[in-house]
């Protein structure tokens, strides 16, 4: 009998959901070999998670999509919460420091169907069709993961890989093949959840919650005069459970609308209509030897704050550059680890939040009721509603602490190590573009600030960082961005990649207010280290810290390898 052969690839992905086609994408942006197995036939044409965040949108310039998400989405501007007849609570996203500042509603069908053209422009390819059923070695001692699936025709194919990802969903065949644990509960309550056309007087710009003694009820408006809606019931409860979705009817939808809802919400023309609990759920590790657990594989999150989807995303631009960095041998494969201890810590973080927020929108008993109305009343007009709660649910606040390994806490610097580079708009090339585009990429990003561009010898530091550290810099992108407009355009070089002006002073001044500084960004947008002076042996020391390897730099023509 004919030995059947194996295909080897470096990262295999299972799911070509929206988390996993993110992975893919940046992954081949690197010039990683990658494929993606998934059970369906195609991209879903259901909506389902729609909410996508400032966060998200900034890091989609890593794979240039941004501007088409927006179009093929509906950016809704502000919140609203009605509780037993009386406005409670009320804010705009307006105020967030980024130039997102909205929530965008895009059905996952259009996400996906984005990101599926995009890992294919690639030369990304998805085996359709196909399910994993095996993993024979995770490449614990081995450093290859072997694993077999079952195609479209239902033959068996052994495959091996470097990396072995999971990016299919709460019942991930990844974890459970691995045997990672999935703890968590439900909350206790039944929800019905669709998208349909609606007869309402109601306002298109913004989310709108209702509570009432039966439940919630969230409207939220989407492209093509749909809306979704969620529900809380009492009606389902008996007949679900967390392993499955009950196929609902429009007439049970409609009398929850009536029973939670403002009343006169006429419900109609469904195209999507299911029934859940919402449960929590948090893996204890993301890793077993070779294979990773990302997105919904990962973390189960209350569909309240849309912070499931929105945290998957981080989980795959976090990954991505550090798995290409581990494949081409820039990085040493505990890079990887720093991907388990940020993304672990960043989901219990989330997973806190939206268990209490889920736990308080959904309180029924009437003292608890008048409780949270009260409390509500009194936080409306207060800072933490108007400024900090539009922020943290735009994710902005989100950033990486003492545990991870990549964050290097400079004293006295003016972006806080960890944390998100703050939004400004710049001037490149005479157009102005938000800062994001610049520093979500496949490079780390070595930034030059200052107010006039005569003054500096950017050159200089770096040929310094040159000499301390070889090649190193193949991996990295220069901006200088100076004040004065003239003067920088003036300034450009070989040696920097971009340079570009502040033109409304809203850089330095987001930055610090500081004449000049230094900040090293990482792919995946967040601040590595900042510093007033331009200290290019602090540069030095801290890729030497992650062990970055020059000498298998030195051995490449990194000059193609990385895009611009």
């Amino acid at each position: 009998m004919k030995e059947q052969s194996v295909e080897h690839v470096s990262v295999a992905i299972i799911g070509a959901g929206p988390v996993g086609l993110a992975l893919g994408s940046t992954l081949r942006a690197h010039g990683v070999e990658t494929r993606i197995v998934e059970r369906n036939e195609a991209t879903t044409k259901h909506s389902k998670a729609i909410g996508m965040h400032a966060r998200t949108l900034e890091a989609m310039h890593c794979l240039g999509i941004t501007e088409k998400l927006i179009e093929q989405g509906r950016p809704l501007h502000g919140f609203r919460v009605t509780d037993m007849g009386s406005l409670t609570l009320s804010g705009t996203f307006s105020r967030i420091d980024s130039l997102y500042n909205f929530v965008l509603a895009i059905p996952q069908s259009s996400t996906e169907s984005i990101l599926r053209e995009r890992f294919e422009s690639e030369g990304g390819n998805v085996v359709w069709g196909a399910h994993l059923i095996a993993i024979d070695d995770d490449g614990s001692s081995s450093g290859i993961c072997k694993f077999r699936i079952v195609d479209s025709t239902g033959s068996e194919r052994k495959m091996t890989c470097d990396w072995l990802i999971g990016a299919d969903g709460g019942k991930s065949t990844v974890r459970e093949l691995n045997q990672i644990p999935f703890p968590g509960g439900s909350y206790g309550k039944a929800f019905i959840v669709g998208d349909v056309e609606i007869d309402w007087d109601g306002s298109k710009e913004e989310l709108q919650f209702f509570l009432s003694k039966t439940g919630y009820l969230l409207v939220i408006p989407m492209p093509g005069g749909l809306h979704r809606i969620i529900a809380q019931t009492a009606v389902i409860e008996r007949k679900i459970d967390e392993t499955t979705r009950t196929e609902t009817t429009l007439d049970e939808l409609q009398k929850v609308v009536d029973s939670n809802g403002p009343g006169g919400i006429k419900v109609r023309s469904p195209r999507w209509l299911t029934a859940a609990p919402f449960y929590y759920r948090l893996a204890p590790t993301p890793r077993k030897g070779r294979t990773l657990l990302v997105g919904d594989a990962l973390h189960l999150f209350s569909p309240l704050g849309a912070q499931g989807l929105n945290t998957g995303f981080q989980d795959a631009f976090n990954l991505a550059w550090k798995l290409a960095f581990v494949e081409k041998g820039i990085a040493p494969e505990s890079l990887i680890d720093s991907f388990c201890t940020e993304r672990l810590a960043m989901a219990e973080k989330i997973a806190a939040v939206t268990k209490k927020t889920t736990q308080y929108i959904t309180e029924t008993r009437p003292l608890h009721m008048f409780l949270r109305k009260t409390l509500t009343l009194a936080q409306n007009n207060t800072d933490k509603v108007r400024n900090s709660l539009p922020t943290l649910l735009a994710g902005l606040l989100q950033s990486y602490g003492e545990e991870s390994s990549l964050t290097d806490r400079k004293e006295g610097g003016p972006i806080r190590a960890g944390a998100r580079v703050p939004h400004a708009m710049i001037s490149y090339q005479d157009k102005l573009i938000p800062l994001a585009s610049l520093i979500h990429g496949q490079k780390f990003v070595l930034m030059f600030m200052c107010r006039r561009a005569d003054l500096v010898d950017v050159e200089s530091h770096i040929d310094e960082l040159i000499s301390l550290t070889g090649p190193l810099p193949h991996i990295l992108q220069f901006v200088l961005i100076a004040q004065e407009s003239k003067e920088a355009r003036n300034h450009a070089s070989q040696k920097i990649n971009y340079v570009a002006t502040d033109v409304f002073g809203g850089a330095l001044n987001n930055f610090g207010n500081t004449a000049k500084l230094i900040a090293l960004v990482r792919p995946d947008g967040y601040c590595a280290l900042s510093m007033r002076q331009w200290d290019m042996n602090a540069i030095a020391q801290y890729f030497a810290h992650i062990g970055f390897n020059n000498r298998t730099l030195s051995e490449r023509n990194l000059n193609g390898y990385l895009h611009a």
